[in-house]
């Protein structure tokens, strides 16, 4: 009988989160290995759902437990997969304690794009702390890095035994004794893996999650998600897909019509591109002909400085795109150096007009709780901001506070861990992306009301928390 896996993508801690999205980073991870087990050659039965709960807080948490209980009951996996970002991680250690204590046998095998931010569990303060609840953790490349683990598992195999230095990817690989495995440094050849198995998710729910792709009669145009280049060229110092912890790494503009096609015949009408920067693709303007081609509607996360040139815009409209998400962070040219962020304000106004010419839905992030922000630099940004939210343009604000994360140089102090509930939970931290975690000193509850208090006030229609998306529509986040 096969060996069964059950996959976990990790629950939100944040009940206000309105930013919905696939459970890509684990379908990416998990996408040779049940290639591999549809072809026979992987003695492994994939449970045919990923255990995807949106948020696990105060009453969810034991509607979860009682939820995934029952899964495990009625699978008996034996090994459980999980991946989780930084918010996420301590619901995922609840789940794996949960399972542990159904079943103590079962392997547990943790992994997740923010765990890829550091390579040191010392510092990240999980399998260390938690060596009963995690079996196994998986850091950078997963995609290879898993597949042979589950297969040194499943044969009985210590990962001892393993040539690590034939597995292709930057992956390290952790277990519950202390030691530790790095595959050989090689780049992965990313037109080389799998198409992402999303028939794993939940189809049906996650095809809603962008509200802003809009067809004629105002319903939600059916939009998947994908990635066509992992990582990111630039050194934001404050962000974890920097380039000196994610090197850039891209697919072929064939590899990505092909998914694009299967896509339109899953019944898809709209991709977003989660790329870190999806601009910075080297053959972006062959990739934009090609992507005319398919008649799809498209957006992406991409960069002002990328969004200057009225004939590259253009080229997107004509490409499809109706939607571009990019980060203003603060409008000031001395904030945004010293966050080098590698745009000025001039930058961001240029490409916002040449937005607007084009027609473009723009999504914009705001960043508070720099150590060298003012109370001028603030109010700068919210005064552009509102500027174009009023003409129309800016249809999605999100507002963050910078938090601290292991291994950028702006979190090189951090002290905490993530295997905890948030340290600054409530009003008005959750009103926030990254809100409740840790920040500078100066940040603190009156530090915040009093910029979302101008902030509702100039653009509160357009905040991304005060939206009632699909999801709360049907009744699986609340409602503000």
């Amino acid at each position: 009988m096969a060996n069964k896996v059950l996959l976990i993508n990790g629950p939100s801690q944040d009940p206000s989160d309105r930013f919905f999205g696939w459970p890509t980073p684990l379908l990416y991870a998990v996408a040779p290995s049940i290639a591999e087990a549809k072809k026979g050659k992987l003695d492994v039965e994939f449970i045919s759902q990923i255990f995807d709960p949106i948020w696990y807080e105060a009453h969810s948490k034991s509607r979860i437990d009682r939820e995934l209980e029952g899964i495990v009951d009625k699978e008996q996996p034996d090994i459980v997969c999980a991946s989780a970002i930084y918010d996420s991680v301590y619901p995922t250690l609840c789940l794996f304690d949960k399972i542990k204590r159904i079943n103590s046998d079962v392997k547990t095998i943790f992994g997740g794009p923010h765990f890829d931010e550091i390579h040191t569990l010392d510092k990240f303060s999980d399998i260390k702390l938690r060596p009963d609840l995690i079996d196994i953790a998986i850091a950078g490349d997963g995609d290879y890095a898993l597949l042979e683990t589950l297969r040194s598992i499943f044969n009985g195999r210590s990962l001892a035994d393993v040539d690590w230095n034939d597995i292709d990817g930057r992956a390290t690989i952790y277990t519950n004794d202390g030691s530790v495995y790095q595959t050989n440094g090689k780049p992965i050849d990313l037109n080389s893996l799998p198409f992402i198995p999303i028939e794993f998710a939940n189809i049906n729910r996650h095809k809603n999650d962008f509200g802003i792709f809009i067809d004629s009669d105002g319903k939600i145009i059916p939009t998947v998600q994908m990635i066509a280049q992992r990582g990111c060229p630039y050194t934001c110092n404050f962000c974890s897909e920097s380039r000196n912890l994610a090197y850039p790494n891209a697919r072929s503009i064939n590899s990505l019509i092909e998914e694009i096609e299967l896509r339109k015949q899953q019944g898809f009408g709209a991709v977003f591109f989660d790329d870190s920067t999806f601009g910075a693709h080297p053959q972006i303007r062959d990739l934009l002909v090609e992507l005319g081609k398919t008649g799809m509607q498209f957006g992406s996360l991409n960069r002002f400085n990328l969004l200057t040139n009225p004939r590259k815009v253009e080229a997107y409209r004509s490409a499809g795109f109706t939607y571009v998400y990019t980060a203003i962070e603060q409008f000031d040219d001395s904030a945004l150096k010293s966050m080098d962020k590698s745009q000025k304000e001039k930058t961001i106004k240029d490409s916002m007009s040449v937005l607007d010419n084009s027609g473009f839905d723009v999504g914009v992030s705001l960043l508070y709780g720099l150590p060298y922000e003012t109370e001028e630099t603030i109010e700068k940004t919210l005064d552009f901001t509102a500027r174009w939210v009023d003409k129309g343009t800016i249809k999605i604000v999100s507002e963050s506070v910078l938090s601290y994360h292991p291994g950028t140089l702006a979190g090189s102090g951090l002290t905490g861990g993530f295997h905890r509930t948030p340290p600054n939970s409530g009003y008005p931290f959750n009103r926030f992306e990254e809100g409740q975690w840790y920040h500078p000193e100066h940040v603190n509850a009156k530090y915040l009301e009093e910029i979302l208090e101008i902030s509702e006030k100039r653009f509160g229609r357009v905040m991304v928390r005060n939206k009632h998306s699909w999801h709360s529509v049907n009744g699986e986040v609340l409602v503000k």
